[in-house]
């Protein structure tokens, strides 16, 4: 464990320690996790120790003003983007009311059939803006087992007696029930930024602009740099699955942010987006900044520079074909975009906005697809056919659903009491931990594995799921 990680450490219990009873363990566990993994937006990577005791700080101070009651986010808007290099700005089109009824029983319609064959890695070699190994880097990571192109894998932190400074490692679920550890990469929660597939994960040296590509089990790097002017900043939205293109964002000192999508023939600005930088820490309604589709043709970014500013774009090659864009004087509160997620199988984004579950096809465009659903942490199987989220409820601990995405109907509660941040690790084994309302009383925040087959509960050697 690096001084950085220890230091979180020792602040998290201090912290513990200190807060008033009132406030839930679950925002503490929750805002590490997210602060962990997000990046501030001032030029500075969250989870220093300075960052990190303010935000950690202001949860608690939040979660003991607002009664441990965190409302969930909901959105409204939606528009179609303009072309390429210019200006995203809001359009006219259809906006879903904020105020509608939420259905108590909401029902989801059948999507598109998930495809039989699985998603395999790829064979390419990563090649886009290249750049030098960053002096004194040593590597943590080793391989000891061969990965299958197809296996579905899990980046996840083991559990310890410490919490939070297990080895972080790649888990391969060819075998659900006798999972195996192929490679590790050390106790930092922060190296691996992106799960591209099973043979390939992005890491961050540290300085906030170097990454590479990582071949497994090679362990071979191929570095980039997201270059940026003095006064500006950049963040890493994905690399896509065929290996051949980055998304990135720029902060601007003219108060926007551009949307970079660069290829080997060059770099290409496809949106700009307000942005008044005026520094963020996160929290645990942060979601993340881009994805790809399994085929690559589509992606995502969903810009949060702060809550009643955020942004959400589809684009397709370098056109936006869905633009969820703030007005003028901003979002109303709670009205903003957030969590959203691709289907591992089809060209189908998942999203949150207006108190309801959204969904974007490329034929069917925006619909909603679970009225009345402020959810978050949304997770899909690898075999496309199983949907899992968390919604608040009103004592401010979550509940988490499973849809059936193939048959459709209502959303089914599961878990045997409070449960929260949901993430599959194949297509059976539901990751997720347990709430109580005690600050350390026992018998919260445990991490779980739940089983769709047979809707069995059993503990878990996972505290953290980094990617999947």
């Amino acid at each position: 464990m690096n001084s950085q990680d220890r230091f979180d450490e020792l602040l998290t219990e201090r912290l513990r320690a200190d807060a008033p009873r009132e406030a839930p363990d679950r925002l503490l566990d929750a805002t590490m996790s997210r602060i962990a993994e997000t990046p501030q937006r001032g030029r500075r990577r969250l989870g220093r120790p300075a960052v990190t005791l303010l935000a950690v700080a202001a949860v608690l101070l939040l979660a003991v003003l607002a009664g441990a009651q965190l409302a969930g986010v909901i959105e409204r808007q939606i528009g179609t983007g303009p072309s390429p290099s210019a200006p995203v700005v809001p359009s006219g089109s259809t906006e879903p009311s904020p105020s509608a009824a939420p259905t108590p029983t909401p029902l989801a319609s059948p999507t598109a059939t998930p495809t039989a064959r699985p998603a395999t890695s790829s064979s390419a070699t990563f090649n886009v803006l290249p750049a030098q190994q960053p002096t004194g880097f040593v590597s943590p990571i080793t391989c000891n087992e061969p990965i299958g192109a197809s296996d579905p894998v899990a980046i996840v932190q083991l559990h310890a007696a410490v919490a939070y400074s297990g080895d972080v490692v790649l888990r391969d679920y060819a075998d659900p029930s006798s999972p195996r550890t192929p490679c590790t990469f050390g106790q930092s929660q922060n190296l691996v930024v992106q799960l591209i597939d099973a043979r390939h994960v992005v890491i961050e040296a540290g300085d906030g602009r170097t990454y590479a590509v990582v071949d497994l089990p090679e362990v071979s790097f191929h570095w980039f740099e997201l270059a940026h002017a003095p006064g500006s900043y950049a963040l890493l939205g994905a690399v896509s699955p065929g290996l051949d293109q980055v998304l990135w964002l720029t902060g601007e000192s003219d108060g926007t942010d551009h949307v970079h999508i660069t290829t080997s023939a060059g770099d290409q600005v496809v949106a700009s987006l307000p942005n008044p930088h005026p520094g963020r820490c996160g929290g645990p309604e942060d979601s993340k900044l881009g994805a790809y589709t399994h085929s690559g043709a589509h992606l995502f970014l969903l810009n949060q520079p702060i809550a009643n500013l955020n942004s959400l774009l589809v684009v397709e090659g370098l056109t936006a074909k869905l633009s969820v864009l703030p007005p003028s004087e901003g979002w109303a509160a709670g009205a903003w975009p957030a969590m959203a997620v691709w289907s591992p199988t089809t060209e189908t984004l998942f999203y949150r906005q207006g108190g309801d579950v959204w969904q974007w096809t490329p034929a069917g465009g925006a619909q909603r697809y679970l009225p009345g659903v402020s959810w978050s942490y949304p997770t899909i199987t690898p075999d496309g056919r199983h949907l899992a989220y968390a919604v608040v409820r009103a004592d401010g601990l979550h509940d988490v659903y499973l849809v059936d995405l193939a048959q459709g109907g209502s959303p089914q509660l599961i878990g045997k009491g409070a449960r929260t941040l949901p993430a599959f690790l194949n297509s059976t084994q539901l990751w997720f931990k347990s709430e109580g309302n005690g600050i350390c009383g026992p018998g919260g925040d445990q991490p779980l594995i739940y089983n769709i087959s047979d809707q069995s509960e059993s503990p878990s050697i996972i505290d953290r799921v980094i990617g999947v």
